[in-house]
């Protein structure tokens, strides 16, 4: 699909829905124009003021259209764990959010890492979805990979980690710690065309580490955790170690990886991917979690079990979007109960930890774009462009440009608001960014040219959103 500049005629076909007057974030930067909607894809983007023939209109003037972000980490905990998210509520969270497209995690039960599980888990989204969705299969079994990549996985999710306490929610049975059996998955991925997702450890060296320290000497309340988490015991070292083989394995065996938590990890990660990318050409990308960036010290202890992180060098994680070390930005959507977590006061050891996101995620990211910390077209590029790409799915997600899916974030920058538990649709009922201000706000989301949120209120019902099959499936659109 060639990128076009604006057009300067009148469109001659109606369209279903115009977008009017807005600073529209195109491929080549962003600009005042009119955006033309047919049948759920964008027919036109025309000159402001030409584009007269519409059956429903959007005033956009002072805000800003984006293509539809993306929130590419998401847990909604469906099937198996309906107490703390299922598609329909994190879906509509991520809708209320600005969020247009949403990429689900494994760790569900039972997990998508067989053909059956993962086209289980695939008709029990497509019932209750508001967004458009991708599923990550489950990387376990190297024989199944092709199969979830025929199925429609739109990446392999391999854990490669287990929690010092097997506790969730690094379930156990997930956990491929056999490095042996890492590589014969990255194999797998490579002969199958999917993109292989890690979450990287040293598992062995982690849980030494920490029982050496903490556990065997009864340090297990959330102050404890946090300094363990400061040396590096917890979501640390060992991650960094965990990632150096697997870059060199997967540079091996010709596999995509792709790497989360980057800014969880310590700063040696950022070194080892900028040498993979730079010396090796290696095809990696790494995800950016802006939620370690914008969590710091004081706010982890206020928020203590409630929040497992915070970046050991928020400096260096933003350098890494300038590096282009990473690749994509988010925020991750990982809830669990009150009741689960509150007893991680007293023993954070054997909890399950995680954060809220996926509604929260726009105006934060907004806020940081007010304060200087990002661009409009820097947010739109990490959080729609680039993981479209990687993921296969573009220009149909990902740009506005004529023949592309119609989906928009449109914000405006100055609204603001105090995130509060109140407002959250996730089915915990909170966000772990309670009482956190934010400057700018998502005021549409539109999915396929249907308004799915309308300031605030959410107008899609459970089953709208569709699923999209990964690359390796449905042939892809290219980059």
């Amino acid at each position: 699909m060639a990128r076009r500049t604006i057009e300067s005629m009148t469109p001659r076909a109606t369209c279903d829905l115009a977008i009017l007057g807005g600073t529209v974030y195109l491929p080549n930067g962003p600009q005042l124009a009119d955006v033309g909607v047919r049948d759920g894809a964008i027919s036109v983007v025309a000159t402001p003021g030409t584009l007269t023939a519409a059956t429903k209109t959007i005033n956009a003037k002072g805000l800003h259209v984006l293509p539809g972000l993306w929130h590419t980490h998401c847990h909604f905990r469906d099937p198996g764990y309906p107490e703390k998210e299922d598609f329909e509520s994190g879906t509509r969270a991520a809708a209320a959010g600005g969020i247009t497209f949403c990429i689900d995690q494994p760790n569900t039960s039972p997990p998508p890492t067989t053909l059956e599980t993962f086209e289980r888990k695939r008709d029990i989204a497509a019932r209750k979805a508001h967004v458009d969705f991708g599923i990550n299969g489950g990387g376990l079994i190297p024989d199944q990979v092709s199969l979830l990549a025929k199925a429609g996985a739109i990446s392999v999710k391999a854990f490669n980690t287990r929690h010092p306490k097997d506790a969730y929610p690094y379930i156990p049975e997930l956990g491929v710690t056999d490095r042996g059996v890492l590589y014969e998955l990255y194999e797998a991925a490579a002969d199958a065309g999917v993109v292989m997702s890690v979450h990287h450890d040293d598992s062995a060296w982690t849980k030494r580490m920490v029982f050496r320290d903490y556990i065997d000497k009864s340090k297990i309340d959330n102050r404890s955790y946090r300094e363990a988490y400061e040396k590096g015991y917890m979501y640390g070292h060992g991650m960094v170690a965990g990632l150096a083989s697997s870059l060199y394995y997967a540079h091996l065996a010709g596999a995509r990886l792709y790497v989360l938590h980057l800014g969880v990890m310590p700063v040696g990660a950022y070194d080892l991917i900028k040498f993979a990318k730079r010396e090796w050409g290696q095809r990696v990308y790494a995800e950016l979690e802006a939620g370690a960036m914008l969590m710091n010290r004081a706010q982890a202890e206020k928020m203590g079990p409630f929040s497992y992180y915070w970046a050991h060098s928020p400096e260096r994680a933003w350098q890494s979007l300038d590096e282009d070390v990473a690749d994509v930005l988010v925020l991750e959507h990982a809830p669990h109960t009150r009741e689960e977590v509150e007893p991680g006061w007293e023993d954070s050891f054997s909890v399950p930890l995680g954060v809220t996101g996926v509604q929260e995620f726009v105006p934060l990211m907004l806020t940081q774009v007010n304060a200087g910390r990002l661009t409009l077209e820097r947010l739109a590029r990490f959080s729609s462009e680039q993981p479209a790409k990687i993921f296969g799915q573009y220009p149909k997600k990902g740009a506005i440009l004529p023949g592309s899916d119609a989906d928009f974030t449109i914000v405006d920058l100055n609204q603001e608001n105090v995130l509060a538990d109140e407002d959250m649709h996730s089915k915990v009922g909170f966000t772990s960014w309670a009482g956190m201000p934010t400057k700018g706000a998502p005021v549409y989301t539109l999915v396929r040219g249907e308004i799915v949120m309308d300031h605030g209120e959410v107008r899609s019902s459970p089953g709208f959103g569709r699923f999209t099959p990964g690359s390796a499936a449905s042939g892809g659109w290219g980059t």
